[in-house]
C-alpha cells in the first residue's frame, strides 16, 4: 500500500511538471556610441560612450505557462532591463504580466507594450536600435502600467487586440463635490485597438490609441517639434506592413499623432520605408524616413527626414556583431539652423 501511494504521488508530481514550464531568457548588448547633436542655435554636442542598448536593450526575463484545465492555461512574463556596464544603474521592469489563454484567445494584466509599440517594432527593419534616423517612434509610449489586454484567436490570418489602461488611478472629490484636476481618475487613461493579418509572405498590423487629458513633448534630433499648449486627448495611429520576397524583405510603417484642442492642435505624420537583405552570415538593413509636423508656434509644417543603415554579422545563432549609422533632421522656415542628429554604433549582442 505504501509503495502504491508513493508511486501515485510520483506520477502526480511528474504529470504536474509535464503540464507546466518556466523559461529564463535574456540579451546582453554593449556598443560603442558616437552621437552628434546640432541644436537650432547651431551648437554641436558630441557624446562618446558605451551603451547597453545598441541593437537591443540588455534584459533578463522569465516566462512560463501551466495547464489549469482542459484548453485553459495560466501564463506570466517578468522581464527586466539591466545595465551591465555600471553598478549604479537600477533594474527597470519592461514587462510584468499574468494572464489566461485558451480557445477564446488570451487576456493579460499588468505592465506591457502598447499596441502602437507592437506595430512599430514589428516593421522597423533595424528592430528599434538606440540610434537616430527612424522617425516612427517619437509620439508613442513604448510600455504602460496598469494595462488589460485581450487578444483574439486567429481567423483565416486575422486577429485583433483590445487594450485598456489606467493612468490616474486615484479619483479625489472634495467635500463640496468637486473632482480634483490632477487626481481625477481619468488623466492618462488609454483605449487602444489593433488589427492584425498574416498570411504567407505578407504581414499587416494596424493600431490606434487615445490617451485622456495628456500633453506630450515630441522631439526629433533633440528638438521639440510638437507640444500642445492645451490639455486634451492625445491620439496615436500606426500602420505597418512587410512582404518577404525571399532574397529581400520589404518594410513600411506610417505613424500619425495629434494632441491639443482644435485651436492648439499639433500633429506629426511620418513614413518609414525599409529593406532587409540577408547574405550568408551578413544581414544588410536600410531605412529611409520622411514626414511633417505642425510645430507648437507655427501654422507652417516642418519637414522631417531620416536615414538609418546597419550591418549585422552572425558569429553563431546567438551572437551578433553589428554597425549602425543614423541621421535625422528638422527643417522649418523659422529655424536659423536645422536641428540634426547623427549616430554611429559598433557593438555585439548575445542572446540566450
Amino acid at each position: 500500500m505504501k509503495k502504491s501511494l508513493l508511486a501515485m504521488a510520483v506520477l502526480a508530481v511528474t504529470g504536474a511538471h509535464a503540464q507546466s514550464s518556466v523559461t529564463m531568457y535574456g540579451i546582453a548588448d554593449v556598443a560603442y556610441n558616437n552621437s552628434v547633436v546640432t541644436s537650432s542655435a547651431g551648437v554641436k554636442t558630441e557624446t562618446n560612450d558605451f551603451i547597453t542598448n545598441g541593437l537591443s536593450a540588455s534584459r533578463l526575463g522569465f516566462k512560463g505557462e501551466r495547464d489549469i484545465a482542459t484548453g485553459l492555461k495560466a501564463n506570466f512574463v517578468m522581464e527586466f532591463e539591466v545595465d551591465p556596464s555600471t553598478e549604479t544603474q537600477t533594474v527597470k521592469t519592461r514587462t510584468g504580466i499574468v494572464g489566461l489563454s485558451g480557445g477564446f484567445g488570451g487576456v493579460t494584466l499588468g505592465r506591457r507594450n502598447t499596441l502602437i509599440k507592437d506595430v512599430e517594432y514589428a516593421f522597423d527593419v533595424n528592430m528599434d536600435p538606440t540610434a537616430a534616423g527612424y522617425l516612427g517612434n517619437y509620439a508613442r509610449d513604448s510600455r504602460r502600467d496598469d494595462v488589460l489586454t485581450y487578444s483574439t484567436p486567429k481567423f483565416n490570418g486575422f486577429s485583433a487586440d483590445v487594450q485598456i489602461g489606467f493612468g490616474s488611478t486615484t479619483k479625489e472629490t472634495s467635500a463640496a463635490g468637486v473632482v480634483s484636476n490632477t487626481n481625477n481618475g481619468k488623466t492618462g487613461d488609454t483605449k487602444a485597438f489593433g488589427l492584425n493579418y498574416a498570411n504567407g509572405p505578407l504581414m499587416v498590423k494596424f493600431g490606434t490609441e487615445t490617451v485622456k487629458n495628456t500633453v506630450k513633448d515630441i522631439k526629433i534630433a533633440g528638438y521639440t517639434i510638437a507640444k500642445s499648449t492645451a490639455v486634451d486627448d492625445f491620439k496615436n495611429d500606426a500602420l505597418g506592413a512587410s512582404y518577404d520576397l525571399g532574397m529581400a524583405k520589404l518594410f513600411f510603417v506610417n505613424t500619425k499623432s495629434k494632441q491639443g484642442t482644435e485651436a492648439t492642435k499639433v500633429t506629426v505624420d511620418t513614413n518609414n520605408f525599409g529593406v532587409r537583405v540577408p547574405m550568408g552570415a551578413f544581414t544588410f538593413n536600410a531605412n529611409i524616413s520622411e514626414g511633417s509636423a505642425k510645430l507648437t508656434n507655427s501654422t507652417t509644417k516642418a519637414d522631417l527626414s531620416g536615414v538609418q543603415l546597419s550591418v549585422w554579422y552572425a558569429l553563431n545563432k546567438d551572437t551578433t556583431v553589428y554597425g549602425i549609422y543614423g541621421q535625422e533632421k528638422v527643417k522649418h522656415s523659422t529655424l536659423t539652423t536645422s536641428p540634426e542628429q547623427k549616430s554611429m554604433l559598433i557593438g555585439m549582442r548575445y542572446m540566450f
